[in-house]
């Protein structure tokens, strides 16, 4: 059979570009994980490890009954702002982080006025703008601000590694244009059938993470968790269904990636009964978006239990061999004290989307 190929993009999470030569990872992230309130005082952050603070982050009182959330720039850096009164641009992910910048206080969230973007709106990213040496080094920060402004929490923070390089929020790596599914094969018969899917080669890392399922008019045949290439996936049509549709999911393994939709490739196919083989019904992939279920997992790494905020039906726990060791339903505080510590993939699902990412479990 003759090979299809499409193109998508994606996006490597950096601790797999540091692994392999052709992804240059120019973007540094790592987690922050702090809770800055009124009692916990203020907290200051050097994005860069320059041994010069950045910014500031802290509760601050106005009156007995009313407090602001802020972010105080320091040493001529400043935080992407387009209002005209301070109050800092609430960045979703993949939005690009640039002019116009504001300095010293700003305020992310406050009691007075309804002022502040920040407030109760959930995970969003603040773009920096971090001063080096008279030039400019842009970033993000992931933070969520309380609905009563009295609480910052700070998750994680990224920044471009080259002076002048512009990146996105929620941004982790060099994006990388290559195909997510190249020359996949189809052998077998109707009832059994393997479906070949390199994850070598092909602009995916050695050992790029895959889900494959193939189905029949809403019947799952078949599903794998691929974490090593190539990879060859199994099917069983034992009422032999003469159209299949095999998809592919690329699994984003940093630890850092942003909500938003996962691309998948699929490929449909049917039976010729006189050529003994599955013919595809269109030379090219279709490309699809699996809607993502805008659910926040912390803390990372996470000891014995793990927090799930939003929407879901189930969870499920994955090691790096594919195998699930713990399923939940619908409970937003996981126990993951008797999983081993290690990297896990967390799959959050409902019946019409999902969400896929990579959690670490240290002790």
């Amino acid at each position: 059979m003759n090979p299809f190929t499409t193109c998508s993009r994606f996006v490597i999470g950096l601790a797999m570009c540091q692994m392999h030569a052709f992804c240059q990872a120019q973007i540094s992230t790592y987690s922050i994980d702090q809770t800055v309130t009124l009692e916990s005082n203020s907290f200051s952050i050097d994005v860069n490890g320059d041994n010069s603070d950045d910014y500031t982050f802290e509760i601050y009182t106005l009156t007995e009954m009313a407090t602001a959330a802020r972010v105080n720039s320091m040493g001529g850096s400043s935080v992407m702002d387009n209002s005209t009164f301070g109050y800092p641009d609430a960045l979703g992910c993949g939005d690009g982080v640039a002019e116009p910048y504001s300095e010293g206080y700003a305020v992310l969230g406050t009691d007075v006025g309804g002022g502040g973007l920040f407030t109760g709106e959930g995970l969003k990213y603040l773009g920096l703008n971090i001063h080096v040496a008279g030039e400019s080094q842009l970033g993000w920060i992931s933070l969520e601000v309380s609905a009563g402004n009295d609480t910052i929490f700070l998750h994680d923070v990224g920044y471009a590694l080259e002076i002048g390089e512009g990146l996105s929020a929620g941004q982790t790596s060099a994006q990388i244009e290559e195909p997510l599914c190249d020359f996949v094969y189809t052998i077998g018969s109707q009832t059994e059938i393997e479906v070949a899917i390199p994850t070598t080669g092909n602009g995916l890392p050695p050992m790029a993470p895959l889900y494959v399922s193939t189905h029949a008019g809403g019947l799952l045949l078949g599903e794998d968790s691929c974490f090593g290439g190539p990879c060859t996936h199994l099917a069983f049509n034992a009422i032999e269904m003469d159209t299949i549709t095999t998809c592919i999911e690329y699994v984003d393994v940093s630890n850092f990636s942003c909500p938003g939709d996962t691309l998948s490739c699929c490929l449909t196919q049917v039976w010729d009964a006189g050529l003994q083989f599955w013919q595809p019904i269109d030379a090219n992939l279709l490309i699809s978006t699996i809607p993502v279920i805008p659910t926040l997992v912390f803390p990372v790494p996470a000891r014995d239990y793990l927090n799930v905020r939003g929407e879901f039906e189930w969870l499920k726990i994955i090691d790096m061999s594919g195998r699930t060791l713990l399923k939940s339903v619908q409970n937003s505080v996981i126990d993951v004290s008797g999983v081993p510590e290690g990297f896990y993939v967390v799959e959050v699902m409902s019946s019409k989307a999902k969400r896929t990412e990579t959690i670490q479990i240290l002790r």
